[in-house]
C-alpha cells in the first residue's frame, strides 16, 4: 500500500506541473476577475483546464445547474456561468489537495489505514460543505431582500402619495438609502441606472424580477406595472396590501432568526453545564 500511495502522490504531482506548463498564461485573463473571491487561485489554470479537457459543464449539467441558479441569484445572468465555472473549478482544486494530503499523511504515517480512509471521507464532505455554503449565501441573500423590501415599499408609498413617480420614488429610494450595499438597494440601484438609461419600465422590473428570483419581488413588479400607468388611489391601495403582507413576513422571518440562534446556543450550555459538573463534582470525588 505504501508504495502504491507513493507512486499516486508522485504521479499526482507531475501531472498537476505538466499541465501547469502545458495551460500558461491561457486562463489569466479569466483568473484576474475573480482573484478576491473564491479560494485555491492558483490552481485555478488547471482546474479550468480540466473542465473544458473533460467537458464538466455538459456532461453533468443537470447537477452543476443548480450551482448555476445559485450564482443567477447571487451575481445576476450577465456572469453568472462564469461564476459557476469557477466555483467547479475550485470545488475540483480542493479534491486534488484533500486527494494529495490524504497521501501524504499515510505515507508519513506508514501507511495507516485510518488516516487514509479519514482522508478520502474529507474529500467527500469539503466539496459538499462547500455547496451547502452557496445555498445558505443565497438563502441569506433572499431574507436580506424580504427584511428590506417593507421599508422601500413604504417610502414608495408615501412618496407616490406625495405626488412623485413611481419611477421618481425608485430613484428616490435608492439615492437616500442609509445603506448602499444591501442587496436589495444594489438590485434597485441597478434598475435606475437602467430607467435612467431610457430603458422600457416594464422591462426593466421584469429583469429585476428575474434577477432576484423572489417570489415577493414578483408581487411587488407586478403590483406596480399593473397600477401604475392608472396612479391614484389604486395604486397606493394595491402598494398598502403588499406592505402589509411583506411585514408579516418579516416579522416570520425574525422569529425563525431568533429561533436560529437559540438552537446555536443550545450546545456551548451544554458543554459549559458539563465543565461546571466536573468542576464542582471533581472536588467531591476526590475527598470520598
Amino acid at each position: 500500500m505504501v508504495i502504491a500511495l507513493g507512486i499516486g502522490t508522485l504521479l499526482i504531482i507531475a501531472v498537476y506541473f505538466g499541465l501547469s506548463l502545458k495551460v500558461g498564461k491561457t486562463y489569466e485573463v479569466i483568473i484576474a476577475d475573480f482573484k478576491d473571491k473564491y479560494q485555491l487561485m492558483i490552481m485555478a489554470p488547471v482546474s479550468l483546464y480540466l473542465i473544458d479537457k473533460l467537458k464538466i459543464m455538459e456532461r453533468f449539467y443537470s447537477q452543476i445547474a443548480k450551482i448555476q441558479q445559485k450564482m443567477i441569484s447571487l451575481y445576476g445572468n450577465r456572469t453568472a456561468l462564469q461564476h459557476t465555472r469557477m466555483f467547479i473549478a475550485q470545488l475540483i482544486s480542493i479534491v486534488l489537495v484533500c486527494i494529495l494530503g490524504t497521501f501524504l499523511f499515510t505515507l508519513v504515517s506508514e501507511g495507516d489505514q485510518t488516516i487514509f480512509f479519514v482522508g478520502l471521507l474529507f474529500t467527500v464532505l469539503l466539496p459538499i460543505a462547500m455547496i451547502s455554503k452557496l445555498s445558505n449565501q443565497e438563502k441569506e441573500r433572499k431574507n436580506q431582500i424580504l427584511t428590506e423590501l417593507p421599508e422601500v415599499v413604504n417610502k414608495i408609498i408615501l412618496l407616490v402619495n406625495a405626488g412623485e413617480t413611481v419611477q421618481q420614488a425608485l430613484i428616490r429610494c435608492v439615492t437616500t438609502t442609509k445603506d448602499p450595499n444591501s442587496p436589495l438597494i444594489r438590485e434597485l440601484n441597478e434598475t435606475v441606472n437602467k430607467m435612467v438609461s431610457n430603458e422600457p419600465f416594464h422591462q426593466v422590473l421584469n429583469d429585476l424580477s428575474k434577477k432576484c428570483g423572489i417570489q415577493e419581488i414578483s408581487i411587488f413588479t407586478t403590483t406596480i406595472l399593473l397600477n401604475y400607468r392608472k396612479g391614484g388611489n389604486d395604486l397606493i391601495i394595491a402598494l398598502r396590501e403588499l406592505s402589509h403582507t411583506l411585514w408579516e413576513k418579516r416579522k416570520a422571518i425574525s422569529k425563525t432568526k431568533g429561533e436560529e440562534a437559540s438552537s446555536k446556543l443550545v450546545f456551548p450550555l451544554i458543554l459549559i453545564f458539563v465543565a461546571v459538573m466536573i468542576i464542582v463534582g471533581y472536588p467531591a470525588l476526590t475527598i470520598m
